[in-house]
């Protein structure tokens, strides 16, 4: 019984990463949302669902939007690396996103949602990819959409919480 039970809990970084990319595709609809974007913010989703906050190897996720606050808002001296402003609008698109109903009750999340357009539209301005740099452009132009097509996903998940897909 446990190898079955294993079996249906054990998720690797690419099932992950499929999951995460099919329910933001069903969850946006019909929405005009560009499929580089869907790839990009489905691995962010997959990753730091497999990220503990104690990750020693990669950066850690914050604990939440006050701690994303106190280091992309009141502290701005790192905020000339692409990847830092990446890392702070991953943060912003996690929190006030996918977590937009729990945050709400402490934050305006409208307004990091702001924070998370300006983190990528600089870290665009900063990067030396090309296609980054388009990538990011574009992610602080939709960065609103995204943050709702997550929250939409996160409260359909928690409405089919005990409803389990085997493929």
């Amino acid at each position: 019984m446990d190898s079955i039970f294993e079996e249906l809990v054990a998720v690797d970084a690419q099932q992950a990463f499929r999951f995460f990319l099919e329910s933001l595709r069903e969850t946006a609809g019909t929405e005009r949302l560009r499929d580089d974007e869907a790839l990009y913010v489905a691995s962010i989703l997959a990753h730091y669902s497999q990220t503990s906050r104690s990750d020693t190897v990669s950066l850690p996720s914050m604990a939440s939007l006050s701690e994303v606050f106190d280091n992309f808002v009141m502290e701005t001296s790192k905020l000339y690396d692409s990847e830092i402003l990446e890392f702070g609008g991953s943060q912003v698109l996690l929190f006030a996103g996918f977590f937009r109903d729990q945050m709400g009750h402490r934050h305006n999340v409208k307004w990091y949602d702001q924070v998370g357009q300006s983190l990528y539209e600089r870290a665009s301005q900063y990067s030396t990819n090309q296609k980054k740099r388009a990538l990011f452009d574009r992610m602080s132009e939709s960065f609103p959409a995204w943050t709702i097509v997550c929250r939409d996903l996160n409260r359909g998940l928690r409405e089919n919480r005990l409803l389990l897909r085997l493929n």
